[in-house]
């Protein structure tokens, strides 16, 4: 049972750490979009700058997880919402539910 432990929480881990990648880039992005509707882009080009690479670099970090869903439901199908970073944490809620059931079915059989 030990080694099958270690796998389970190591991709318990993962998936915390591509939740939390995508809630962050969700943050980000919507503080790039409001900055850029407003004169904060004008008013502080360095920071603007920094928060539109801080968004590359976390949209290219998630973009591998989000693509499949992306081809599910287009944001051009969705009225220009992009629901793909939601679809991805439900999906791994659910994951993460199904392997703590099965793991604990495993690890507590009589």
């Amino acid at each position: 049972m030990g080694i099958l432990g270690v796998f389970v929480q190591a991709f318990m881990i993962l998936l915390s750490v591509i939740e939390w990648l995508v809630i962050v880039w969700v943050i980000i992005s919507w503080a790039l979009f409001f900055a850029a509707q407003t004169s904060f882009r004008w008013r502080y080009k360095t920071a603007f700058q920094i928060l539109d690479q801080l968004n590359e670099i976390f949209h290219r970090m998630t973009l591998p997880f989000l693509r499949p869903f992306r081809r599910i439901l287009p944001p051009w199908k969705t009225a220009g919402i992009d629901w793909s970073p939601l679809l991805l944490l439900l999906v791994i809620f659910i994951i993460r539910g199904i392997l703590a059931y099965l793991y604990g079915l495993i690890l507590f059989k009589k």
